[in-house]
């Protein structure tokens, strides 16, 4: 069981006598078997009371301000609108279906109204997306992006439109490779080439990404603050492999993963290292191969 949930002790307690003898008993110890439970969520109402005071000479009413809430005149609790949004972008629960689960324990919430608070939420928040933004973007001389469509409903359309969601991950070069130098910003969009163009904007350095064609004018010389560097994906180009070979057992696939697997195996182990070592190693034992997988998927 996980040592950092908290333990609730039932005590079982045992007979008053001995069954054998009838005497007295005396405890020399105890068996302790846990089991993993789970104590649902819970709504509460949170009552803000706001005393009123007068001077006893003057008169003059004070009271302390009203508390800042996230949704002006709105009702919803920090937590709440917190859990609304895990739950919808991390956890994929569509709005309409959280308002079925709040109806069960016997609060209704239209979708329409969390849909407001969401909305109120993602406006307050921001600054922080505009500061984690700024960081990655001006902090990073490499950017991983990807640019994915995502079906998006919308009542009353004939068909869901698209939009794009544009993940930009960073990695500071040292130490390469820690979890703690690594940040991402998610932004969303219509699928448009102009939109990478505007995310971008302020950065100048290395993007790998695929090919996506609304990226390249990210690396043409007439981009505000010059071209990036392109460097092409390879976990894009092994998916598609990796793809034909799981439905079809193909030899030339499997062979096409072996050689892009060991570049992999280069690569994990110049985690750690910096860049002007990594460089080296990549010239000396990386260019190689990826010249020989080259010729050898030209004649495949």
């Amino acid at each position: 069981m996980p040592e950092h949930l908290p333990r609730e002790s039932v005590i079982h307690a045992g007979p008053c006598a001995c069954p054998a003898c009838g005497g007295a008993l005396r405890r020399i110890g105890a068996d302790v078997t846990e089991s993993l439970d789970y104590v649902p969520g819970r709504f509460k109402v949170v009552r803000h009371v706001r005393e009123a005071f007068a001077g006893r000479a003057c008169e003059q009413v004070v009271q302390a301000p009203a508390p800042h809430h996230a949704v002006p005149c709105g009702r919803a609790g920090p937590g709440l609108l917190a859990h609304i949004a895990v739950a919808k972008f991390d956890d994929h629960l569509p709005l309409y279906r959280q308002a079925e689960i709040y109806a069960r324990d016997g609060v209704g919430l239209a979708s329409s109204t969390l849909s407001g608070w969401l909305g109120a939420t993602a406006t307050t928040l921001m600054p922080l997306v505009d500061l984690l933004r700024r960081e990655v973007i001006a902090g990073s001389a490499v950017l991983h992006g990807d640019d994915t469509p995502i079906p998006v409903l919308a009542p009353g359309h004939r068909q869901d439109p698209d939009r794009t969601a544009l993940d930009l991950r960073a990695r500071r070069a040292s130490p390469w490779g820690h979890p703690s130098a690594s940040g991402g910003v998610l932004r969303l969009a219509r699928r448009r080439g102009e939109r990478p163009l505007a995310h971008l904007a302020g950065f100048s350095g290395v993007l790998v990404a695929d090919g996506y064609a609304g990226f390249k004018g990210l690396y043409e010389k007439a981009r505000l603050g010059g071209a990036l560097t392109e460097a092409a994906c390879w976990a894009h180009v092994r998916r598609k492999i990796f793809d034909v070979y799981a439905a079809t057992g193909s030899v030339l696939a499997a062979e096409a993963l072996a050689r892009i697997g060991a570049l992999y195996g280069i690569e994990r182990g110049l985690h750690g290292k910096p860049p002007d070592a990594r460089s080296r190693e990549r010239q000396a034992r990386t260019k190689p191969l990826a010249a020989a997988l080259k010729v050898w998927a030209e004649k495949a």
